[in-house]
């Protein structure tokens, strides 16, 4: 089996699983039936908050590396 299509067979089951599974596992058990108010609306700022940060500085690292990889093939052509 190549490497391609296990990426394949993997991805496709994990959209399977993702796509059965109910409303509760895509809820953390605190946001999961919790009444609405003040509270409720900081805490999914505060978790998108968290959520932008962590993608920005990930994105940040790759970019940092994606061009240290760019660089080093240009100096190692003759």
């Amino acid at each position: 089996m190549t490497r391609v299509w296990r990426q394949r067979i993997i991805g496709a089951l994990v959209t399977m699983f993702w796509a059965g599974a109910g409303a509760s596992v895509l809820a953390c058990p605190v946001c999961f039936r919790v009444e609405e108010g003040p509270v409720t609306d900081g805490v999914r700022a505060a978790v998108i908050v968290l959520v932008g940060v962590t993608v920005g500085v990930l994105s940040g690292f790759g970019v940092f590396i994606v061009r240290f990889v760019r660089r080093a093939a240009v100096e190692d052509l003759p």
